[in-house]
């Protein structure tokens, strides 16, 4: 968004979470429906995610951050502090994020074992009352698992854009136990979708936007969640995608990935071609 002296809005640091699951023909992925009074992608169906709280305080982890095959960490440096053992507000956002919304717990208790489904209940009430991530974990002996988020990359809203965002993009199985439930309120549906149903279906075209058929692009490519998660982990981006808006020369708009790319259509797909590591 720009002010009305040309100022340039900054990004608001967000986190989105795509959850995944196995299901009887192949993978599937979680989706909410937006409600229609959201003030950003109102009706839109979306991943589980939202800004940055000032109440996501840097929670303990248990255990070391998790790394790929070439040894190295597979969460932006800034965001793991491999001494103190904590991460940053973004990747605490996105679990709380995933709680409020979904009643997807990424956690462990006291034993090391996933969070249950009543330890999700119970947290997402204890926020709902106003209690932070952190203290909602503490009341119950529980803790982050870093290697319950899979980061994958990070995406810039364009500039010009009505709303902004610095989004870290993670995926994440759906814990053992576990089921998900929409709050009712800034999510009014949810649905297990297999991306192949969607992405090829002019039904679905309108109501997702272009970074969630990116990322189910790359889950269509995979039979299991086991398989996305080593996926999205192995070609991890840490330059972020900076698309830019453009007018396409007919009345309309455009997206300009990169410097030198050309544009293509708002919503298009890809916006970067699945399999590239472009930044890596």
């Amino acid at each position: 968004m720009v002010g009305t002296e040309g100022e340039v809005v900054t990004p608001r640091r967000a986190a989105s979470v795509v959850v995944v699951r196995d299901g009887d023909e192949g993978v599937e992925v979680l989706l909410l429906r937006r409600t229609s009074k959201a003030a950003f992608a109102p009706d839109r169906f979306v991943f589980p995610g939202g800004s940055v709280d000032d109440s996501d305080q840097r929670v303990p982890l248990i255990g070391p951050p998790q790394v790929d095959e070439r040894g190295r960490a597979a969460a932006p440096a800034e965001m793991v502090d491999q001494v103190a053992g904590v991460v940053d507000d973004v990747f605490v956002a996105g679990v709380r994020e995933t709680c409020e919304e979904a009643l997807i717990l990424l956690a462990l208790d006291s034993s090391g074992a996933p969070a249950s489904v009543d330890h999700a209940r119970a947290v997402r009430a204890a926020m709902a009352s106003g209690a932070s991530l952190a203290e909602a974990f503490d009341q119950r002996a529980l803790r982050l698992d870093p290697a319950s988020l899979v980061y994958h990359d990070r995406w810039i809203t364009p500039e010009g854009a009505p709303r902004r965002f610095d989004t870290f993009f993670y995926y994440a199985a759906t814990p053992a136990g576990q089921i998900s439930e929409h709050d009712r309120s800034e999510a009014v549906d949810s649905v297990w979708v297999r991306p192949n149903e969607v992405l090829h279906s002019e039904e679905w075209t309108p109501r997702l936007l272009p970074p969630t058929r990116y990322h189910l692009s790359l889950c269509e490519q995979h039979a299991d969640a086991a398989a996305v998660l080593a996926a999205a982990r192995a070609d991890a981006v840490h330059e972020p995608v900076r698309a830019r808006l453009v007018s396409d020369g007919a009345g309309g708009t455009a997206v300009v990935v990169r410097p030198g790319a050309a544009p293509v259509p708002l919503g298009a797909l890809p916006w970067r071609e699945p399999g590239t590591n472009e930044g890596r």
